[in-house]
């Protein structure tokens, strides 16, 4: 924004500009001289004239270092804040007039512009709630300091535990263009609360950056040094997915030198599994993981030290041209605009609902958006005591449950309450980012939340070499002369003992070896049904063990088509489809984005859960491919009749996969149900004095 205009409205001498102060103390100094000298200009005027119709006077100091006004009990004055975009201020500047203001109606809020402990995002999130209609942050980039009776007419909320000196509530006082509360405008400027634009940031639930802990290390290039002087462990490592081969690269550049890694399957990365085609070897299916959000910032990091650095946008709903297939009647989602007007309400309900978090008569809990910006600006008790609060509110909702509570309330996020089943049905097709939620609307609902606040859901990238080749990188680092990968053995573990100081594990065909550590990566289902290690307390205490065997995991069933061409390119056909249909979310990729005339690449089918198991009785790929390709035609004729295995190769150029039935994961990834976090917990806190 250009410099405004010094110019002041009529009659008011107090309006101060502040434009220029970018700083948050001088800012704080300045509002207060400024209130201050206004309330020694009024007390001279009111001892000059023998009376004062609103009998100011300065009594001190109140909070956030404002004088606070009073005389003979009449009349108390109180600073407050209207934060508004340029372009109104620039208005109302000018005019002289809030009556200039475009904005329908206004709040002073008592949070001043240069608090560094309120993000921009709980900052909004209180005047939405406290005025009617809805702003964005680039509508709270400036701010307007008034003096207001304390006796106009305000609306408090009262918010989540803070940290410190936050204050507990925010008071507003809702203004009108018409005047209706008695007030004098003082000074504004520009909004310097901090922004939150941290690319690496803590997980709600950890607190911790590991991302800046690697980035420390990068000088030596290992995360600490075994002692000198002392004997060296011999190490087994089960699983050799991202978490084992990134525990075998550590403890060999630490200098353990005896380290053995056992994989049950014949690749190695676990669950990132890029599956490559003969005729197309840049083109690459993702079998496992496929979105990866640069919020996962330890991922993130190990894709830039390992030279991964060629991404694209994930083609997710929305992003993308989308069609969505409701009631056997499809809708154009055209790409960075909202959805069509049938599924406004819950769309928008959704969104608002992440600015604005829960309003339960006088009690408010803080906006997934206003966790997130507090964790990217490090105010990580804050954070903390936010999630707290969502926990101890909504720990034993189902995601189902949850949006009933929230969206059938009395204050439902959008301004608009959810009709059942109807909206149900419509925001289990659309979801929440990445595409229909509807198999796992009977999840935690705090485990959904956990996706949104932790950004999981955002900017999703997928990487063109294959999410595999970073395994397969670390695999190949030579330590001590040998190659990680040369320390794998392709095996089944089948059990893990305690054997006096030593640690046994055998392997299917009898075989074993005697370890000083072991560490197990292979996943909960293989801790249980594979190494036995729940069958007694010898390593884990039973409420761990119970925590491992009733943990959820999660069914997924992927199908994947190579195609001749990038035909919904050729033909103007949306990328992405999702339908209430079998195939649930269709994707299509293009891997070779400066090739018009490579192949393409689509996931027919992304499935969940119940979704997921109805599929596994169409084993055959040939079969389940035609089932699918039936759904879709239904409704995309166009579409479908485009859904033919390149060259005619069912066997070389159709995959699928699921996960469920995996001998080696049983189940795609854990999420818990209603009530379930507690697993997390005990899993994640278990006691080291027992584990050694």
């Amino acid at each position: 924004m250009e410099k405004l205009s010094c110019s002041q409205p009529q009659g008011n001498q107090f309006l101060v500009n502040m434009m220029d102060l970018v700083d948050v103390d001088e800012l704080r100094t300045s509002l207060f001289n400024t209130f201050l000298q206004r309330q020694i200009t009024r007390k001279i005027s009111t001892k000059a004239s023998c009376q004062c119709e609103t009998g100011l006077a300065c009594k001190g100091p109140a909070k956030d270092g404002f004088p606070e006004s009073s005389a003979d009990q009449r009349a108390k004055i109180t600073v407050a804040f209207i934060y508004i975009n340029d372009a109104t201020l620039q208005l109302i500047i000018d005019s002289g007039s809030l009556a200039q203001a475009t904005t329908a109606s206004l709040v002073a809020i008592n949070v001043a512009p240069f608090r560094t402990n309120v993000s921009r995002a709980l900052l909004l999130q209180s005047i939405n709630l406290l005025r009617s209609g809805r702003c964005g942050l680039d509508d709270i980039s400036h701010f307007i300091a008034i003096a207001i009776s304390k006796d106009a007419f305000s609306k408090t909320l009262t918010m989540a535990p803070f940290e410190g000196d936050l204050a507990r509530s925010f008071m507003g006082f809702p203004i009108t263009s018409k005047g209706d509360a008695a007030f004098e405008m003082v000074a504004y400027g520009r909004n310097l609360m901090p922004k939150a634009c941290a690319e690496s940031f803590p997980s709600v639930d950890l607190l911790y950056d590991y991302r800046n802990f690697f980035e420390s290390c990068r000088a030596t290039g290992r995360i600490g040094d075994f002692p000198e002087g002392v004997s060296k462990p011999k190490v087994a490592i089960v699983g050799a997915g991202l978490s084992g081969l990134v525990v075998a690269s550590e403890l060999l550049h630490a200098g353990i030198d005896d380290v053995t890694l056992y994989e049950a399957s014949d690749r190695i990365g676990g669950k990132l599994w890029s599956y490559r085609f003969d005729n197309a070897p840049n083109v690459v299916a993702e079998m496992g993981a496929m979105r990866f959000p640069p919020s996962e910032s330890c991922l993130f990091f190990f894709l830039k030290k390992y030279g991964l650095d060629s991404m694209g946008r994930f083609p997710n709903p929305g992003s993308v041209d989308t069609t969505l297939i409701y009631d056997g009647h499809q809708y154009i989602w055209k790409a960075g605009e909202g959805p069509p007007e049938l599924f406004r309400r819950v769309y928008h309900g959704w969104q608002a609902f992440i600015r604005e978090g829960y309003l339960n008569d006088d009690m408010v809990l803080a906006s997934p958006c206003a966790i997130g910006e507090a964790l990217k600006l490090g105010h990580l008790q804050q954070a903390h005591d936010f999630w707290q609060s969502w926990l101890t509110c909504f720990g034993r909702e189902s995601f189902s449950s949850g949006i009933e509570k929230i969206f059938l309330g009395s204050h439902p996020p959008g301004g608009e309450k959810w009709a059942f089943p109807h909206d149900w049905d419509l925001f289990k097709l659309l979801g929440i980012g990445s595409g229909g939620f509807g198999p796992v609307f009977e999840s935690g609902f705090i485990e959904i939340l956990r996706l949104v606040v932790n950004g999981y859901e955002d900017n999703a990238q997928l990487i063109y070499e294959g999410i595999s080749e970073l395994p397969r990188r670390i695999g190949a680092q030579v330590v001590h002369g040998v190659s990680i990968r040369e320390r794998i053995r392709h095996v089944q573990v089948k059990a893990i003992e305690k054997e006096n100081t030593k640690i046994r594990v055998r392997v299917k065909g009898g075989n074993s070896d005697l370890y000083d550590r072991v560490v197990v990566t292979s996943g909960l289902t293989n801790i249980q049904l594979r190494h036995l290690l729940t069958l007694d307390a010898t390593f884990l205490q039973a409420e761990v063990n119970g925590a491992v065997e009733n943990s959820h995991m999660t069914g997924s069933s992927k199908l994947f088509v190579l195609t001749e061409g990038k035909f919904w390119l050729e033909h103007q056909l949306p990328p992405c489809v999702l339908t209430t249909g079998v195939a649930r979310a269709v994707y299509c990729f293009d891997y070779e984005p400066k090739d018009p005339r490579g192949k393409g690449l689509v996931l027919i089918s992304y499935t969940w859960e119940d979704d997921s198991h109805k599929l596994l009785a169409v084993p055959d790929k040939r079969e389940r491919l035609a089932l699918l390709r039936r759904d879709i035609g239904k409704t995309l004729p166009d579409f479908a009749k485009h859904l033919v295995p390149a060259n005619g190769n069912y066997d070389g150029n159709v995959v699928q996969h699921d996960w469920l039935t995996d001998p080696n994961a049983g189940g795609a990834f854990k999420l818990n149900r209603r009530g379930e976090d507690v697993y997390s917990q005990r899993l994640f806190f278990q006691p080291f004095d027992v584990m050694n």
